[in-house]
């Protein structure tokens, strides 16, 4: 009997040592896209080979484990699929497992950070791999929208008044020569950005520094994204490369002005890359926007200017303003787009044009809805003697990206939003890019127009 005692005595005691258990809110939210589209002269050239109807999917989960409302982690996971696809032929990596079989094993982490709000303050910490977007009032950001690993802090004084102070870390290369990583060999950003509401109008200044390790080089296998930092940090011209560690900096204001019905949206922005003479790279950034809101209608006219590079840009530094990865939501097709698998970016980036449009927004002549209309026209900032006496890399694959001051695109866009259930939208979507380069000075005569014919499908829970 006494050894009965002391072994229930033991168990309790035992049991009275462990850790409290406690109890965690799982909340699990979400995005499943599917995409079927024809795509023609994807490249604006004929006879590219390119896969005129194609059906994409995409699935994104986040899952967030909440301990108390002070605390919380955040895992985002995303599945690529291209029916009938298999992207690296071995049912691993993105858009994996899409053919016969369908057992690819392509679950990527988007995202994986921690939240933390500190107590008896206003102060937020978001630390690990997240989501982040720079300032921008008229479509997103020209510098950067994009996922990435670093230390976000958040002051939140009021909704009229807030604060981001941000370190991000994009690229941290190893080295193949058994030498030790040092500030040659990665990128580090910095972001402050404050906003304040005073009555009807906002502002939104920020400031940004980077540090760019001259061993930190551009495409495959370190970014391999055409709107990436190949295109916004590199000039892009043959034999120009950074041989020295470069220095980045942004200055860029937002505002947005709310009048009831009306409605300004503005951008500026400076941005300059210090590097070796050849590879530096400023340039500026203006943008508008200006809306008025009717009960079924919403138009309003935009229109952008960067600058370009001028005939000596290829000695002297490029004119182009840099960027990181742009986010710009201007179009659906030329521009960023938010369906799935990237469909879009046939312009790719807002640097070195001039653009102007009229957009009809929130058409609405029934609940269950919406629609929109974007008409916009590009001019080049670039000259053209860049691209006609040969300094431009590879020119077949910039046309579009890169337009001399002798080259006009026009971009129309139409989506409808159908609402068929709360959680399951429909989209309609068709869109045009005309294009008319310069042949005597791209020396390119097989430009072609560029179409797609989507229909989209969107189920959020």
């Amino acid at each position: 009997m006494k050894n009965v005692i002391c072994i229930v005595t033991l168990i309790l005691v035992c049991t009275m040592a462990l850790p409290p258990a406690f109890a965690v809110e799982i909340k699990a939210t979400g995005t499943f896209w599917n995409v079927a589209q024809f795509l023609d002269h994807d490249s604006f050239q004929a006879d590219n080979g390119t896969n005129n109807f194609t059906v994409r999917q995409r699935f994104r989960s986040q899952i967030e484990v909440i301990a108390n409302e002070m605390l919380s982690g955040i895992a985002y996971f995303e599945i690529n699929h291209t029916w009938g696809q298999d992207s690296n032929g071995n049912k691993f990596g993105r858009s994996s497992g899409g053919d016969l079989g369908t057992d690819g094993v392509g679950v990527q982490t988007k995202r994986l950070y921690l939240h933390l709000n500190i107590p008896y303050t206003e102060l937020a910490i978001y630390a690990g791999l997240q989501g982040l977007t720079y300032p921008g009032a008229v479509a997103g950001s020209v510098i950067f929208d994009d996922d990435i690993a670093g230390v976000v802090a958040t002051y939140g004084h009021s909704e009229k008044l807030s604060g981001v102070l941000a370190w991000l870390r994009p690229f941290d290369i190893d080295t193949t020569d058994n030498q030790p990583v040092t500030s040659h060999n990665h990128m580090d950003m910095f972001l402050l950005s404050l906003y304040f509401q005073p009555k009807h109008i906002s502002f939104n200044p920020y400031f940004s520094y980077a540090t760019l390790g001259e061993n930190v080089k551009f495409g495959s296998p370190n970014y391999t994204y055409d709107i990436g930092p190949s295109l916004g940090l590199d000039n892009s011209f043959i034999n120009v490369e950074r041989t020295e560690n470069a220095d980045v900096f942004w200055a860029g204001l937002a505002v947005t002005a709310d009048f009831s019905n009306f409605k300004l949206f503005l951008d500026g922005i400076y941005g300059k890359l210090t590097a070796n003479k050849a590879a530096e790279r400023s340039g500026w950034f203006t943008a508008a926007k200006l809306t008025y809101s009717f009960d079924n209608i919403t138009p309003g006219i935009t229109a952008w200017w960067a600058s370009g590079d001028d005939s000596n840009a290829y000695e002297d530094g490029a004119g182009r303003m840099p960027f990181v990865n742009a986010g710009w939501l201007i179009s659906s097709y030329g521009f960023d787009n938010t369906h799935a698998n990237e469909t879009g970016n046939r312009i790719a980036d807002a640097t070195g044009k001039v653009g102007a449009g009229i957009v009809l927004e929130d058409i609405t002549f029934v609940d269950w809805m919406t629609q929109q209309l974007q008409v916009i026209a590009m001019w080049g900032t670039n000259d053209s003697s860049i691209v006609k006496n040969g300094f431009l890399e590879d020119p077949t694959s910039n046309i579009a990206k890169y337009l001399t001051d002798k080259d006009f695109l026009l971009e129309v866009n139409y989506e409808a939003n159908i609402e068929l259930y709360e959680q399951l939208t429909i989209i309609p979507s068709v869109a045009y890019i005309h294009v008319d380069l310069d042949e005597s000075t791209w020396g390119i005569s097989n430009v072609r127009d560029s179409w797609r014919v989507a229909l989209i499908t969107k189920y959020t829970y």
